[in-house]
């Protein structure tokens, strides 16, 4: 069976803020402005503290991706309103396929956004990078990341810097940097290869510029740029960014 890989649901991104006892939203169409642009619209700097102090926050929709061969996997499902308002089950549908026809779940990282939906996915394999779990825990707690844990089938951790095979003509690369177990797919798809790129880039401009977020320490950023080295390697026909729409580079 020919593999394919297809963007079920399109990233998008809200902005909001804490003012006069209320939340004020907030939205722009480009990614970049979604980003940082966003933010200096707001009058957030990053010398002002850590950016979840910063009274700037984002609900954002990642890129969800279908990969269809010898079996389904879904890469990245989504945050906690894609999954609890059944759009990702409305995504899957228009498919031709359900939640039990999902044999693998992917998640690049455990941000919220790329990976809170997972709990649709019962006893499902789930296939994250090494050392993603100890920033999960960071951020959720670990009770709640065990319980998570618990609630998935088999776990598989992509370790190491070389190739690990999901199924036929799909690997698995660690690419850390945006956060420290982040990884990436590489897909030999029926007519292309194909970057399934996760937040390593978030946005064409971070592929094509390499212009990452200001928010990045100085160690990330080294790693971000080690990890684009790695996947541009693979000369890919297509990248799949985080946060922006497909696009040839």
């Amino acid at each position: 069976m020919k593999t394919s890989v297809e963007v079920i649901i399109h990233p998008v991104c809200l902005r909001f803020s804490y003012h006069n006892n209320e939340i004020v939203y907030m939205f722009a169409s480009n990614p970049e402005q979604q980003l940082d642009e966003m933010e200096k619209l707001m009058g957030v700097e990053t010398d002002q503290g850590p950016i979840f102090d910063s009274n700037v926050g984002f609900l954002p929709v990642a890129s969800t991706i279908l990969i269809r061969g010898e079996k389904n996997i879904l890469v990245d499902p989504g945050n906690h309103h894609i999954g609890f308002y059944s759009m990702l089950k409305r995504a899957l549908n228009s498919k031709n396929l359900t939640y039990e026809d999902i044999d693998i779940i992917v998640t690049t990282h455990t941000h919220a956004d790329h990976a809170a939906a997972i709990v649709h996915f019962r006893d499902k394999p789930w296939v994250i990078g090494e050392g993603e779990f100890k920033d999960f825990e960071a951020i959720e707690g670990k009770e709640i990341v065990e319980a998570k844990k618990k609630m998935m089938g088999d776990i598989t951790e992509i370790r190491g810097d070389g190739e690990t095979e999901i199924m036929k003509d799909v690997i698995a690369l660690k690419t850390p940097g945006h956060t420290s177990g982040h990884i990436s797919l590489i897909v030999n798809s029926e007519d292309k290869k194909v970057l399934i790129a996760g937040d390593q880039t978030m946005t064409r401009s971070e592929y094509i510029n390499r212009t990452f977020s200001r928010w990045y320490p100085k160690q990330n950023l080294l790693d971000l740029n080690k990890s684009l080295d790695k996947v541009q390697k693979y000369k890919p026909d297509l990248v799949i960014p985080g946060h922006d729409r497909p696009f040839c580079p």
